[in-house]
């Protein structure tokens, strides 16, 4: 009996070791993390990084939280907090709240609290609309950065979106425009303080995303903050440029346009301040539903867009012109597209693309109305534009979206040109600029391996990287590249340079690295070409308001 006391005294002796060393103290609270044993991955979920945007604040930049007392009981860091609102989805992995501003931290067990590791800040991606930090799993890659002996830190962040966190009107102060955007920079600043204490160095942060995410990262290259920085590399999967359209915030408040709609649904008077207020005593299921609403008519669900303000605004002019200003951070960045990224943005097209359209004025027009509703405004695009574009893009062309031409005309047309208007391009221009200043390391990639199992007729389609980056694709013939392609991208985390197969872009060599499995090798930034610089256009750009 007493032999058995002992062993249980000793077992909850070593327990209570273990549950202080994942113990860590910060400056909102003591977080108690936890151990996954079977994955050899530490987390601490749920780390509150702002104050709730509630009442008063809904609508308004985050507000930091205080400093927490000595006295105050160590708090259980095991669960997600909530997604900000949004549809319920499984894969949210997380209920969804208006209290949403959390952060969650991962590291490779055992590391010490003056470890120093270097930080990967992920952004998650859903178009603005929909997502958050806990449908991320990070356990492949800190798995990979152990295995190679370059252990990185990793933390995925909330922040408001879809109406919560891109209202627009002119009657929104510019220093609340683009709250969603501002959660990011919060989050960053939130690290910045506090990540040490959990054995990462806060001068080592790289943020990456992709899609929406990646548009947001490349907005804090594009707008910092003045004076501390806040991160020292960036990543951008599939960036925008970083929008899809940058509209001033006054256009959302013409008849018929969001900010008018969600008024008339609400019962909020017509636009003023008075509104804005209104709408913050608005129960969050009623402005949800609303949202909702509106988002089924728009195309492809894209409501609300990030907005161009006025000096004390996030975005103080559009992106295109800060890229050509050259005025952006000079840090290492990579970033790069999809082969086939436009596939799944051209599903609206299917009704009436397959089967393939016969008619040409038929499926032209089409394909013009497809095109004007991009964008806030589709009257912005002139006809001249759509003319080219149609010409760009022709009919029953075997090129739209090869390798992956399905022979649906209509379909084809639409993902191909959404490829290099939305993508593509954007990358090309940014890179093409940021290759003339001095201290910008550029790292340029192509993805073109397909997913083993899925639909052809979407080919190597949007977001489908981050199948291999996150170890998804587990079919044997890929294991040898997935490695090779997480390496790559945790090596940028700890080194500043993914590889000495990889080399820099610059307005010399201007080369991308192919990523295929089995054929890894650099090719010129090249192809569509005519297409990009096209889109790419002071006036193309101007139309379509990016």
């Amino acid at each position: 009996m007493r032999t058995l006391l002992r062993l249980l005294l000793l077992l909850s002796v070593v327990i209570a070791a273990n549950a202080a060393s994942l113990d860590v103290r910060i400056a909102t609270g003591t977080f108690r993390g936890t151990l996954n044993n079977d994955t050899g991955v530490e987390s601490w979920l749920g780390l509150r990084f702002a104050a709730p945007p509630l009442g008063a604040l809904r609508f308004r930049a985050p507000v930091p939280i205080g400093r927490a007392n000595a006295s105050d009981a160590v708090v259980l860091a095991d669960k997600f907090g909530n997604a900000c609102p949004q549809p319920a989805s499984s894969s949210l992995k997380a209920p969804v709240g208006e209290d949403c501003l959390f952060l969650n931290v991962y590291r490779p067990t055992g590391t010490r609290a003056n470890a120093r590791l270097p930080i990967l800040f992920w952004v998650h991606g859903g178009a603005f609309m929909n997502g958050a930090g806990s449908g991320t799993d990070p356990t492949a890659l800190i798995q990979r950065s152990v295995a190679i002996g370059k252990p990185i830190m990793f933390i995925s962040t909330n922040y408001r979106l879809n109406t919560f966190g891109f209202l627009a009107s002119a009657h929104v102060p510019e220093a609340d425009l683009n709250a969603g955007l501002l959660d990011n920079r919060a989050a960053l600043q939130f690290v910045q303080d506090n990540i040490a204490a959990f054995g990462g160095d806060p001068s080592k942060v790289t943020i990456w995303g992709q899609s929406a995410g990646a548009g947001a990262i490349q907005s804090h290259v594009l707008f910092p903050p003045p004076g501390r920085r806040l991160f020292r590399a960036a990543m951008a999967d599939s960036s925008t440029g970083p929008f899809k359209s940058a509209p001033s915030a006054f256009q959302f408040d013409a008849p018929g346009k969001p900010f008018a709609q969600l008024l008339n649904l609400t019962g909020c008077p017509p636009p003023s301040a008075a509104s804005i207020n209104c709408l913050r005593g608005v129960p969050e299921s009623v402005l949800t539903t609303a949202t909702n609403q509106m988002v089924g008519k728009v195309l492809n669900g894209q409501l609300w867009e990030p907005t161009v303000g006025g000096p004390k605004s996030f975005m103080p002019m559009r992106p295109s012109q800060a890229v050509a200003s050259g005025r952006f951070l000079r840090i290492p960045y990579l970033g790069g597209t999809n082969n086939n990224e436009g596939t799944v943005w051209a599903r609206s097209l299917l009704p009436t693309a397959i089967p393939p359209t016969t008619n040409a004025t038929v499926e032209n027009n089409n394909f013009e109305a497809y095109i004007r509703g991009l964008v806030l405004d589709g009257n912005t695009i002139s006809s001249r534009t759509v003319t080219t574009i149609r010409g760009m893009f022709p009919k029953d062309d075997p090129a739209n979206g090869a390798p992956f031409n399905t022979g649906s005309s209509l379909f084809d047309r639409g993902a191909a040109f959404y490829t290099d208007e939305m993508y593509l391009g954007p990358r090309r221009d940014f890179f093409d600029k940021a290759a003339t200043v001095s201290g910008m390391p550029l790292f340029g990639y192509i993805f073109r391996e397909f997913t083993p199992g899925a639909d052809r007729m979407f080919g190597v389609s949007h977001g489908s990287e981050l199948n291999f980056l996150f170890g998804e694709v587990t079919d044997p013939s890929e294991s040898a590249f997935v490695a090779q392609f997480q390496a790559m991208w945790v090596s940028f985390v700890h080194d500043l340079d993914p590889g000495a197969h990889w080399p820099q872009f610059t307005s010399r060599t201007r080369q991308v690295l192919q990523l295929m499995n089995n054929n890894i090798t650099a090719v010129p930034d090249s192809f569509h070409r005519t297409e990009t610089n096209f889109l790419e256009s002071a006036r193309v750009l101007s139309e379509f308001e990016k």
